[in-house]
């Protein structure tokens, strides 16, 4: 991808922005392809989000094997420096704003994006790394117990859903209880995600198409992570998408949001001092 290097400020960040759109949205209709960057940022990129490690990707390929990103000054506290000449690599930061909510506790809103520059290893000199990169967000084995105590909503598991796998009101998640476990997580991640995205008032005129594939695309990125095999989702995202593909493409920044939101709770109940998102 290339930045027109007079683009500045505003329409800098408006450019990207609609760069990243485009980019989640392809990426979220090919299963094969979503899963392999999601094991990928998994396993060392993710002190970024999805989101910009999707801009760092296409703006620098290799880094996606070798996921040693940083600021100008960040190189500077490893001893390492930008080499002359070196095109930035420009990805997206939350424009936040303090407010105080309803309780009276203060909380931060995302207002919008402005660009930042970060760098690739290849493109500084000095010191060796002393930190050869982030470890996994999640590995090794995950079992239902362990994603049930990080949910955020109370989770039933019951004998008596008939056909159906999992429901919710946007305040219990109900799951079947089934011989595989691996399919009640699976569920699980599915109902968490249409818990989290679809009882707000915007999200009240989605269709139920747009609202399944959604939590199949958000459960399936989230199951990649955990390192489970799933080869439902693309059947059951490809049956709910037939016509739908251009609204599913709009929401797919909201979908990865989503599934970083899921997995970074959860690798917090395996890890409590897991490394927070830098950016």
């Amino acid at each position: 991808m290339e930045i027109d290097r007079k683009l500045k400020g505003k329409e800098l960040s408006e450019f990207l922005v609609e760069k990243l759109d485009e980019l989640a949205g392809n990426i979220c209709q090919d299963p094969d392809e979503l899963e392999r960057f999601v094991k990928q940022w998994n396993n060392g990129f993710n002190s970024y989000s999805l989101n910009n490690t999707l801009l760092i990707w296409v703006q620098k390929p290799e880094a996606i094997k070798t996921p040693f990103i940083c600021g100008y000054k960040g190189w500077l506290k490893k001893s390492r420096c930008v080499n002359r000449g070196e095109k930035a690599i420009r990805i997206l930061a939350p424009y936040k704003k303090r407010i105080e909510d309803d309780h009276g506790e203060e909380a931060f809103i995302i207002k919008g994006f402005f660009p930042v520059s970060v760098y690739h290893v290849s493109q500084t000199s000095g010191e060796d790394l002393k930190d050869p990169g982030c470890p996994d967000l999640i590995s090794g084995d995950v079992d239902l117990n362990t994603i049930v105590k990080a949910c955020p909503f109370p989770v039933r598991i019951s004998d008596e859903m008939g056909f159906s796998n999992g429901r919710t009101d946007g305040k219990i998640i109900t799951i079947a209880k089934r011989n595989n476990e691996s399919a009640m997580v699976h569920t699980l991640c599915h109902e968490w995600g249409h818990a989290i995205m679809h009882f707000k008032p915007e999200s009240k005129s989605l269709e139920r198409s747009i609202k399944e594939c959604d939590a199949e695309i958000s459960a399936h990125i989230v199951t990649s992570c955990l390192g489970l095999k799933n080869d439902k989702s693309p059947l059951y995202v490809g049956n709910w998408m037939k016509g739908n593909s251009d609204r599913i493409r709009s929401r797919a920044r909201i979908i990865l949001t989503t599934s970083e939101k899921i997995i970074r709770t959860i690798a917090k109940e395996l890890n409590p001092s897991v490394n927070k998102v830098i950016l």
